[in-house]
């Protein structure tokens, strides 16, 4: 649903409807847990959607914003990676990782971002999936900030 709000261009009710499923999932009475796969993955969710709506903001109010989204995408990365099932979960952390990379970027850490892209490079993601697009870019704008910081 979250995403139907997304596309719709609605931020403000994709943002609200997307943190009423992570408070259900991280309700231990459904079964789910905070470190619970779905849970991690709802919560990097919520965070990119806190990304886009703080792209269209001045730079004084996206900052908080994009800093509590890559607080929230770094928890999310490192229970992703203590669930120690990296090929089942190789995916969710590319994404993440990819997602970070954008936040350095944004933040003008050349360095950072290139590190995560390096990391990315490493993970098997299939050529057919979407997030091959996503890590191009990333690249190009890694590229981008370089030659600009390198002036």
């Amino acid at each position: 649903m979250s995403r139907v709000h997304q596309q719709s261009g609605d931020i403000a009710a994709a943002k609200n409807f997307s943190k009423l499923a992570l408070q259900n999932y991280k309700d231990s009475a459904l079964g789910y847990g905070e470190n619970h796969p779905i849970t991690l993955r709802n919560t990097s969710n919520l965070a990119v959607i806190l990304l886009r709506e703080a792209e269209g903001l001045p730079k004084d109010k996206s900052k908080p914003i994009i800093d509590a989204a890559k607080f929230e995408m770094e928890g999310a990365l490192q229970k992703f990676i203590a669930l120690n099932d990296m090929w089942t979960y190789r995916l969710d952390v590319a994404s993440l990782k990819t997602n970070l990379g954008f936040v350095a970027v944004w933040q003008g850490k050349p360095k950072k971002a290139r590190k995560l892209l390096r990391q990315i490079q490493e993970i098997e993601v299939p050529e057919t999936h979407p997030l091959v697009g996503r890590i191009g870019i990333l690249e190009q704008r890694v590229e981008k900030l370089e030659k600009s910081k390198s002036k």
